[in-house]
């Protein structure tokens, strides 16, 4: 049948079709082969799941880390139901991977079917890992170029897509401390890796005023631009917060303004999210005497992008049991919470009713994303793993 229809109809048909059936139908022959492992095919297949995916009930990725059965990272995949209903686990994704520390790997990120790993939640390693888990294969990425040795330092990092040069992008911002370990030497030092090239390079960071809070930091991938949580502290300790973007196609760092309220609060209790598509902030407030865990959290949502009056507060959720780590949103709205005893929580700020969803996790180890899938890495650039 292959004979008779040329290149551009199977194109067409091919870009409609699930991923785990374009992986067998690349054994048809060398022609479907060639064409389901080139770029162009790539590209066109995922805008065509991306299309699909913002109009039909969404699949969600939760991964969480459990310290048993024997350390182990759980990536799970879930149909989220627009109304409020319970989550319906679709399958588990099989994760090759194992940390130095016998950990769970940071997240930093997923973007069109690819995750980036990061093994640097117990100490600062070199290891980043891309992720495809639809195809089975994954690239380590080379180690960058800015590397401080003995030196104290601390490492912030982001994932997301050039939209003009259609690539994918990891930034690392390294901070140099000082020999006292107590100051943290501005500006620091970034790097940007490219995919399509398989390299490091440097950015200009002379402008980067603004610091990133260690190990516990967030970012967000949304607009063609990666963001984090910055501040600045004044000699009577002090701050000022504000987001930290990055353009990743002009390659260049701006800032944007948070709401008043929050502009001067620590930003180890803060977190920044996506929340319907928009950007999110997240305010932890601690009325109870524990390190580890709030009380209640406030909402706050950019409703128009880049438009600093278009912040408004969302919701308030009060969880008397604690609250240690704000996972994200699901489609309908709902808040994925989770409780100070591992417990993972939905909370309704319509009803304002809390649900349990039998999941448990170790703290900061719960990632949640909406969930694709593609063929990207497929294209020769990567090993695999069986």
């Amino acid at each position: 049948m292959s004979d008779y229809l040329p290149d551009s109809v199977l194109h067409e048909i091919f870009c409609r079709l699930p991923v785990e059936s374009l992986l067998r139908f690349r054994c048809v022959s060398n022609q479907w082969c060639s064409l389901i492992s080139s770029q162009d095919f790539i590209s066109t297949h995922l805008s065509h799941s991306l299309s699909v995916t913002s109009n039909a009930t969404p699949l969600i990725l939760l991964r969480h880390f459990s310290l048993e059965p024997s350390n182990q990272e759980h990536y799970s995949v879930y149909f989220d139901p627009s109304k409020t209903e319970n989550l319906t686990l679709v399958k588990e994704l099989k994760f090759p991977f194992k940390t130095r520390s016998g950990h769970h790997f940071r997240v930093v990120g997923f973007c069109n079917g690819l995750f980036c790993l990061s093994d640097d939640i117990v100490e600062e390693t070199y290891t980043i890992i891309l992720w495809n888990p639809a195809i089975r294969r994954s690239i380590t990425l080379p180690n960058p170029h800015v590397q401080f040795g003995s030196y104290k330092s601390h490492i912030c990092l982001g994932f997301g897509f050039d939209q003009k040069t259609h690539d994918h992008k990891v930034m690392r911002i390294a901070y140099l401390h000082d020999n006292h370990g107590a100051n943290t030497v501005l500006p620091p030092k970034v790097e940007v890796y490219s995919l399509s090239t398989g390299l490091w390079k440097t950015v200009n960071s002379k402008d980067i005023h603004c610091k990133i809070i260690e190990r516990f930091y967030t970012s967000v991938y949304l607009s063609g631009a990666i963001h984090w949580i910055s501040y600045t502290e004044n000699e009577g300790g002090e701050f000022t917060n504000s987001l930290l973007v990055f353009d990743l196609s002009e390659e260049k760092f701006s800032e944007i303004g948070f709401p008043r309220e929050l502009i001067h609060v620590s930003p180890t209790d803060l977190s920044v999210s996506l929340c319907g598509g928009q950007i999110s902030m997240i305010w932890f407030e601690k009325c109870w005497d524990c390190d580890e865990s709030w009380d209640r959290c406030a909402v706050w949502v950019m409703n128009q992008y880049g438009e600093l009056e278009s912040w408004t507060k969302k919701f308030v959720l009060v969880l008397e049991g604690g609250i240690s780590q704000a996972v994200g949103f699901r489609g309908n709205g709902e808040s994925l919470v989770m409780e100070y005893n591992g417990d993972l929580l939905s909370y309704n700020p319509e009803s304002m009713e809390w649900k349990d969803l039998d999941i448990y996790g170790e703290r900061y180890s719960f990632f949640l994303s909406k969930y694709v899938e593609s063929l990207v890495l497929l294209d020769g650039s990567s090993g695999g793993y069986n």
